[in-house]
This record gives C-alpha cells, sequence and structure tokens, in this order.
C-alpha cells in the first residue's frame, strides 16, 4: 500500500511505475492508453522512468485530492483526424495560412544588428521532399516544436547554437507532451 508515508515513498521508489503496472498485472492496453498518457501529463516523463511513488504521489494529488479540479478528457479517436485535421482546413480557409508539408529546417538567418537591438530570426531555410531549397522571409518566427527536435534544430544550425539559452536545450530530458486547454463557445453533447 502506498500512503504517502516517508516509509512508503522509500519502498516505492526502488522501482518504475510501469514495473508496478507489470507486477500487479495491468494490462498493456490499459497502461498503454490510461496510465501512460497520465504520467506523460502529469510528470513528463514515460512510467518507466519515473519512480513508483512519484507515479503514484501525482495521481494522488492530482487525481484523488482534487476530483473537482480534474479537467482532463481524454481525445475519443485519432488526435490528428479529430483535432488537427479540421484545424488546419480552419487555417487554410482563411487563405492567410500556408502548410509546407514534407519540408524540413535546416537553417536560419537571424538579424544581429550592431545597435543593441534583440538578435532575431529573419529567414527560415528549409528543404522540400523533393530536394528544393525554400527561404521563407518571416517576420517572427515560433518554434512550436517539441525539446527533442528543438534540441536537433540547435544541434545542426549554428546560428541558433550561438546562443546559451538554445545550447540548453541539450540538457532537458523526458518526454514532449501537448496540453490544450479548449474553451469553446457552446455547450456540446460529448456521449
Amino acid at each position: 500500500e502506498f500512503d504517502g508515508s516517508p516509509d512508503a515513498w522509500k519502498r516505492f521508489d526502488q522501482f518504475s511505475f510501469r514495473d508496478l503496472c507489470v507486477r500487479l498485472g495491468v494490462s498493456r492496453r490499459c497502461y498503454e492508453e490510461a496510465f501512460e498518457p497520465m504520467i506523460l501529463t502529469g510528470l513528463f516523463a514515460p512510467g518507466a522512468q519515473c519512480s513508483a511513488a512519484a507515479a503514484l504521489g501525482m495521481a494522488y494529488f492530482f487525481v484523488l485530492q482534487s476530483q473537482t479540479a480534474f479537467d482532463v478528457q481524454w481525445c475519443r479517436g485519432n488526435i490528428g483526424q479529430v483535432i488537427f485535421d479540421p484545424w488546419v482546413q480552419q487555417l487554410k480557409a482563411t487563405g492567410k495560412v500556408e502548410f509546407l508539408c514534407s519540408t524540413r529546417v535546416n537553417g536560419f538567418d537571424i538579424n544581429k544588428s550592431a545597435n543593441g537591438e534583440i538578435p532575431r530570426i529573419t529567414n527560415v531555410k528549409c528543404t522540400g521532399v523533393n530536394g528544393e531549397e525554400t527561404v521563407i522571409e518571416s517576420d517572427d518566427v515560433i518554434l512550436a516544436v517539441g525539446a527533442k527536435a528543438l534540441n536537433n534544430f540547435v544541434r545542426f544550425c549554428p546560428e541558433l547554437a550561438e546562443f546559451p539559452e538554445f545550447r540548453r536545450f541539450a540538457n532537458l530530458r523526458g518526454t514532449s507532451v501537448l496540453a490544450t486547454r479548449l474553451f469553446l463557445d457552446q455547450e456540446l453533447d460529448i456521449t
């Protein structure tokens, strides 16, 4: 029993949450579809990398102790089809957004003015699936990628690697997690 006592923390800290689930006979499907997403969302690392004590402590705090404040709703269906595809279509319909699918960012041009302005990315260099190189002019760039992708940008783009705030991403460990809170303008029946 994990009761939150120092002895329980010491005992459950000796093995991973994944190992605990295996010992308890949790099915692979239940683990992958219910427990692993909860651990990734709460502790930002897979259950195999988290102690059972940390996972149970997080679950107790967020799920049991704060039941009335726990507002997570798991997506029913493929996230790409249910959430992202309609969003992409809506953005395309504005005529102001263009998606360059199968295009890889391979560099940046950075404006390093001498008059004390903060350096900023002015161009994004890309390579398409056919090997064609493209330069996209930009006023601002949002690097909406996970930690692993950002780390790769820094490793392979010397323009970013010269900034210590980007180099520090190489020290991050864990799993990229997307948490989204949607505020709807009308009530939906999700049954």
